[in-house]
């Protein structure tokens, strides 16, 4: 490939050619008339060809120094996208974090309000109707969230092409926690405030909503881990440091890099979209 483009610069220098051409030609006709001797006629072609070397080698170098530059230039553009997508996808997960936090907390204080309403219903209100439209309005700012989180990405694919899987990987996450939510809402629904002073169905409400609670607690993680990851892919090299990664000191729990690998997140796709299939039949 280089050697091409060296002989693409000669070409593009066709009176270096001519020159050369017209001293060859003008050193063998005074050769061929006796004017000079051949020991001179071997000098001035020995002198010819350095030059041609010299000539060469310059070539080369400025077909190097154009090569790098053109890398550099294209590192520059690479790091500045870098930079822009970062910053969007940063305010992005910010927001959709904070929409996760906000619907956690609320089920993480669903039991013992209805617990403290039960010890004094005067002071502490539990309206069935007023928490099931607050489940609602949570599954649609959560699925628009979610919705802006992937617009955003893929606005920046290109510059987050390597990060696909970690986004599917959420993406998964938040659909099987709206459908908990959902089912959540019409059991909600369909059990008597009264019948919650039964301490079994109680406990198991109380199972309920920490079993969302940590789901959507999981999730927040996850997008702290995908945080870290890009701030560490694109930035690390600009600052020459890294942010340490989030370090998980109970088993049953893992980073968003141990679940989202590519295998994984490829065999669930799959399994996702033939269900998706089945269904449709």
């Amino acid at each position: 490939m280089k050697k091409n483009n060296i002989a693409t610069e000669f070409i593009k220098h066709k009176f270096i050619y001519i020159i050369i051409s017209i001293y060859l030609l003008f050193i063998s006709i005074l050769m061929i008339t006796d004017v000079i001797s051949i020991s001179n006629f071997i000098n001035n072609l020995a002198l010819l060809v350095g030059w041609i070397v010299v000539l060469y080698v310059a070539l080369v170098q400025l077909q190097k120094n154009r090569e790098d530059n053109q890398i550099a230039k294209r590192e520059e553009i690479k790091k500045s996208l870098e930079i822009s997508a970062f910053r969007e996808i940063n305010k992005a997960r910010h927001e959709f974090s904070d929409i996760i936090s906000s619907i956690s907390v609320s089920y993480l204080k669903l039991p013992s309000d209805l617990a403290k309403h039960f010890k004094d219903p005067k002071v502490f209100k539990f309206n069935k109707l007023e928490i099931m439209m607050k489940i609602r309005s949570q599954v649609v700012n959560l699925s628009g969230a979610l919705l802006n989180f992937i617009s955003t990405i893929e606005t920046n694919e290109i510059a987050l092409i390597s990060y696909h899987y970690y986004r599917l990987f959420i993406t998964f996450r938040v659909e099987d926690i709206e459908k908990k939510i959902d089912n959540f809402q019409k059991y909600f629904e369909n059990i008597k405030k009264e019948e919650l002073l039964v301490k079994e169905i109680f406990l198991k409400f109380e199972e309920y909503c920490n079993e969302i609670d940590e789901d959507l607690w999981n999730i927040g993680c996850w997008l702290h881990d995908y945080r870290i990851e890009l701030m560490n892919s694109m930035l690390g090299d600009i600052f020459e440091s890294k942010v340490p990664v989030r370090k998980v000191k109970d088993p049953k729990y893992k980073t968003l890099i141990e679940l989202a690998t590519k295998e994984k997140v490829e065999k669930e796709l799959k399994e996702r979209e033939s269900k998706i299939s089945k269904e449709k039949i």
